[in-house]
């Protein structure tokens, strides 16, 4: 590769720096010149330090599955491992006055708070009084400089001014005496550095909207801080949009080095000005790299008899027979993804969507490969979502990301056989995605799901084109219920689809609810208005002997019926099975498969939590029309499809893939049923080429799905042009996320992610925790706090207060599987590798030992979190005697909506309700959440021997409502705090929130199963119009924590909530129970 490698977090000392490339850590002349590398692991690591002694070169790798502190010698190479602390929010910062490394870590910490802890290089650490932070510095006089986390990096959200962008704190004495600087800045503050008594920063605090938005950060310097009368900070690097964001900056006390786009900058002083580093990093190019079939295996398409398979296999196009045989390539090519692929009918020819030439393009292959690929309507359609074929193979229908649908004929003229393609437009959705588009047996009409109301539950209905006809696409369905998956019977006569029209609801086990599931059942409605259903009462009754003519004309194409429109909703009749959990639904000969879901566990998968077995799987039912009775036919599947004839089923479960026959169930001996060898797939990937493809798909994908179409204001071409040449430094896939990051990062805008798929390097090495706080002593480890458990949340439960270990704090583990603990690292050390796991552990008590056997967790978080709601909610009950309620939402996922009827019930019995958002990560349910807490009590039920009187509702607060957020609320977090004060539900106490409500659906991912998403969904709220996204919504009542409230006992915000809700229910009491009137009667 002729391109320099992609540079990352720099750090100087005397005449070396180091730096991380291609996922190592590396070591070069200060001035410029050769570099060689210190670590070989082939795993993410940043933050690089060398130490005050010049000697080594700390920092943090997730090589063994979390990120952890280590330290190689510059002379030997030896690396050590100075932490097993089993936390992923672990960050190296630099030193402390005394030599000891600065690490910010999770580990042992509920939330996101990322306290700093002081480690030598032997291994022992201190948990420091600091608080919460991404930076810390400290001056010669003792003066103490800390900026807050960030939830992401400045470069992956630019120009970010919403309430969780980093704070500038000091602490002039370093006595824990915190002052913050700059309050009035929005933006966010980074890396705080001393140069003598000056302070140095990175911040993008320039920029501004719209007229200044193509600022970026740079360092600047504050010469005097804490001073009286404090002057402002002066700009100090002028970095523009060719050399982009200043990263990562480090000092050694007089020099400065950061990174920008994959290069090392370094100012040799403050008054000189910035030199690129320029270096020689041998043996960077990424290797090869050999797939695994059974990886990113998109899609199996069989042919028409069941023999072989179309496959789409990371981007690749392949042609499988399914008993030996080779696997012959249609289209592979490392930077080219080819997606959506399909057989054209019964012919010798395939198609697929490809981006060989930037847009999506048709291709159109031979399956035994004798001629090349045919290309056609390149970037005329758009992302192609969706692509059928029709029986003849002369049709395309095509479903655009747009929402147009389109039909493409194909011909091929002349000698050369010169592919002409001829696009019809169909219909465009305004509401949505259309889906799982099919034709009729005979190719004349074309059905698909159409959306005709989008939310969170996405309404659809069947819609119909007669493509031998002139008319437009009429309605099957009227839109009234949720509609899909239509597929046409065998013999044409029929359409099939499944409905979600069943309104059976049951009673919540939890709260006074009714909710609705298994709701769906498949349905058919005869094309013609005079065609009886295949199944029900029927003047002639039902043939019991087989149907001659039927099997005559097996191979014929039926010709479907004229469709009669008018009364079609009318028509449709339910089939004789029970609604349930169904998706998925196709044609078979003789009959009909769809999907039965496994409906035993919940959204959580916590009802099954220590049963033993596998998982439920789904099933595939068979309904047969000539047995008119459902079957199974296959007992677990992940996915399936279904050759051409409809005789034999392609099956997925897990790594497996299967064919059989579509009639009946088979054994696994059966020698009806093959199991396919994937192993015959093989390529290997040029990486830098898939890397170039990610990159374009990215750009690509931004730009046709964000949520405004000028890109609110945003070049997006310009910035793709500015960001693809950086690419070509990228040597490993962390670069290249880090990369795409800061080019999503330009838009300005929350919830534009790129999230890595697939095992994380070292992931069976990672921790197994205890669940307890622990400290050395002489003869062991000393359990110094057991976390109390929760048992209504599986995943938060001690191992050591688990039933026959009786562990107590004071007990000593003084060895682990026999091994003695070691002295510096503890149990830890020897949990490597043993989450979920039977360990014994030796506890010692009074001078007496005893084996136990405890199961490691794979995280304390679960743990934390319930331990710190605990102390929350006992915190308000000590401080109100019991007056006020007090319930924690995490999020608004599924999550949160367990976690808040945890408590509501108890709660809402106070005569006020605070409602903590604070921390909560977001989702989808804050309109939920939001009903419960907006209820009144209007009505009481007294029932006699019953001393209680029930509120009416029965879960409604009584009094005041008030609700905390803080910087750590955001997405449905800002929300649910944003429409409280819309609807004027009660008032928000603690800081701003996070601010990002430009939402997102997850619908796309990259070749290799990277997700990357696209800002679409944005947010108006009453009285914030637009305001809320990269601002964050102003509580009520402010009260800020400032950095060292971490480690005190009150909670100022807390504190403040309760003096509110209290002031409040003197000025209205909260609703009562009413005495009982007077007897009717009375002598």
């Amino acid at each position: 590769m002729s391109s320099a490698p992609y540079l990352r977090y720099p750090h100087l000392h005397e005449d070396l720096i180091t730096f991380t490339a291609a996922d190592d850590v590396w070591l070069a002349p200060a001035a410029g010149g050769r570099a060689w590398r210190l670590t070989r692991d082939a795993a993410p690591v940043r933050q690089p330090r060398i130490t005050p002694d010049g000697a080594q070169v700390a920092f943090v790798s997730t090589k063994d599955g979390h990120s952890e502190v280590y330290a190689v010698s510059i002379d030997s190479g030896e690396v050590r491992r100075l932490t097993y602390w089993g936390n992923d929010r672990t960050h190296l910062l630099g030193f402390a006055p005394d030599g000891r490394l600065l690490v910010a870590t999770n580990a042992g910490e509920a939330h996101r708070h990322q306290v700093i802890r002081a480690l030598t290089l032997q291994g022992r650490w201190e948990r420091l009084q600091l608080g919460s932070a991404s930076g810390v510095a400290y001056s010669a006089d003792g003066s103490i400089a800390l900026t807050t986390p960030y939830i992401r990096p400045n470069a992956h959200w630019k120009r970010y001014r919403g309430g969780t962008a980093p704070k500038l704190w000091l602490d002039p004495k370093g006595k824990g005496s915190w002052e913050q600087l700059l309050p009035e800045d929005t933006a966010g503050i980074v890396d705080p550095m001393w140069i003598g008594s000056a302070l140095l920063f990175v911040s993008d605090r320039a920029a501004s909207f719209p007229k200044k938005a193509q600022e970026q950060a740079n360092l600047w310097i504050l010469e005097k801080p804490g001073a009286k009368k404090p002057k402002p900070p002066k700009q100090l690097t002028f970095q523009d949009e060719a050399t982009g964001y200043v990263r990562d900056a480090t000092t050694d006390g007089e020099r400065i080095t950061w990174h920008s786009r994959g290069e090392i900058w370094i100012k040799d002083s403050l008054q000189a000005a910035p030199r690129r580093l320029e270096v020689t990093l041998p043996g960077t190019a990424p290797a090869p790299l050999s797939l695994k079939p059974t990886e990113n295996l998109e899609a199996l398409v069989p042919d028409h008899t069941g023999d072989a398979s179309l496959v789409s296999w990371r981007g690749k196009t392949f042609w499988l027979t399914h008993r030996e045989g080779p696997a012959r390539a249609l289209a592979a090519e490392s930077g080219v993804r080819t997606r959506e692929p399909v057989l054209l009918g019964g012919t010798d020819k395939a198609a697929a969507a490809s981006d060989a030439q930037g847009e999506d393009s048709l291709e159109i292959y031979t399956l035994d490969g004798s001629a090349a690929p045919q290309r056609v309507l390149t970037g005329e359609l758009g992302r192609v979502l969706h692509l059928v074929s029709d029986p003849a193979g002369t049709r395309l229908a095509v479903v655009s990301h747009d929402g147009w649908i389109r039909l493409v004929s194909l011909t091929w003229t002349g000698r050369k056989a010169t592919l002409e393609a001829t696009v019809t437009e169909v219909t465009r959705s305004t509401e949505g995605e259309p889906q799982e588009l099919s034709f009729s047996p005979d190719g004349r009409y074309l059905v698909w799901a159409h959306p005709t109301m989008w939310g969170q539950k996405t309404m659809y209905r069947i819609m119909l084109l007669d493509t031998a006809g002139t008319s437009g696409p009429v309605p099957v369905t009227s839109g009234r219920f949720h509609d899909f998956s239509p597929a046409f019977t065998a013999d044409g006569k029929h359409l099939a689809f499944l409905s979600s029209r069943t309104f059976d609801p049951s009673y919540d086990d939890h709260s006074f609810d009714l909710f609705f599931t298994g709701t769906v059942r498949p349905w058919l409605i005869p094309l013609a208005a005079s065609q009886p259903p295949p199944f029900g009462p029927s003047a002639e009754g039902w043939r019991l002997s087989e149907d001659k003519e039927s099997k005559d004309n097996d191979d014929a194409a039926p010709a479907s019926p004229d469709f009669t429109a008018e009364g079609a909703e009318e028509r449709i009749v339910p089939f004789p099975v029970p609604s349930g959990a169904y998706t998925d639904l196709r044609a078979v000969k003789g009959g009909l498969v769809w999907i039965k879901e496994a409906t035993e566990s919940g959204e959580l998968g916590s009802r099954r939590h220590g049963a033993p077995g596998e998982q439920p799987a789904d099933q595939l039912i068979r309904w047969d029309f000539s047995q008119r009775k459902t079957s199974t036919v296959v007992e677990k599947l992940d996915d399936y499809a279904v050759s051409g004839d409809g005789s034999r089923l392609v099956v997925r479960h897990q790594d497996a893939v299967t064919v059989q026959p579509s009639a009946k169930q088979v054994e696994d001996d059966d020698p009806e049923r093959v199991s396919v060898d994937l192993s015959r797939l093989r390529f290997t990937v040029d990486q830098a080429e898939e890397w170039r493809q990610m990159f374009s798909e990215t750009h690509r994908l931004m730009g046709q799905q964000f949520w405004r179409e000028d890109m609110d204001g945003v070049d997006w071409s310009a910035v793709g042009k500015t960001w693809r040449p950086v690419v070509d430094k990228v040597r490993s896939h962390d670069d290249l996320t880090d990369l795409l990051w800061e080019m999503v990062g330009e838009l300005n805008t929350s919830h534009a992610y790129v999230i890595p798929q697939g095992a994380s390097p070292g992931e069976e090495r990672q921790l197994g925790l205890l669940g307890a706080d622990l400290s050395a002593a002489e003869a062991g480890w000393r359990i110094d706090r057991i976390l109390p458990g929760d048992s209504s949340d599986p995943e938060a439960c001690s191992p050591l207060l688990a039933a026959g270990v009786d562990a107590q704090p004071g007990d000593l583990i003084t060895a682990v599987d026999g091994q003695p603990v070691d002295p510096v690292f503890g149990p830890a050390k020897h949990l490597v590798g043993a989450a979920g796991k039977p360990v014994q552990l030796t506890l010692q008590r009074a001078g007496e030992s005893r084996g136990v056997v405890v199961v490691p967790l794979a995280s304390e978080a679960p743990l934390r979190y319930q331990d710190w709601v605990r102390s929350r909610r006992e915190y308000v009950a000590d401080k109100t005697a019991g007056r006020l309620g007090y319930l924690h939402v995490p999020d608004m996922q599924v999550a949160g909506w367990a976690q808040l009827h945890r408590d509501l019930h108890h709660a809402a019995r106070g005569e006020g309700v605070l409602a903590d958002m604070r921390y909560n990560g977001g989702g989808h349910t804050s309109q939920l959440v939001i009903a419960k807490l907006a209820q009144q009590v209007v009505a009481w039920n007294v029932v006699r021997h019953t001393k209680t009187a029930m509120p009416y509702p029965e879960s409604a607060p009584r009094g005041p409502v008030v609700l905390l957020a803080n910087e750590y609320s955001g997405s449905d977090g800002d929300i649910v705090n944003a429409v409280a004060q819309a609807i004027e539900l009660g008032p928000v106490v603690g800081v701003r929130t996070w601010g990002g409500v430009v939402g997102i659906d997850g619908r796309f991912d990259l070749i290799d199963g990277t997700a990357v998403t696209q800002p679409k969904y944005s947010f108006w709220i009453h009285g914030k119009d637009w305001g809320v996204e990269n601002y964050g919504v102003d509580p009520d009542i402010e009260v800020i924590h400032d950095p060292g409230q971490l480690f005190r006992a009150e909670d100022p915000q807390l504190d403040r909530a309760i003096e509110e809700a209290l002031t409040r229910l003197q000025q209205s009491p909260a609703a009562a129970a009413p005495a009982l009137p007077e007897p009717k009667v009375r002598h």
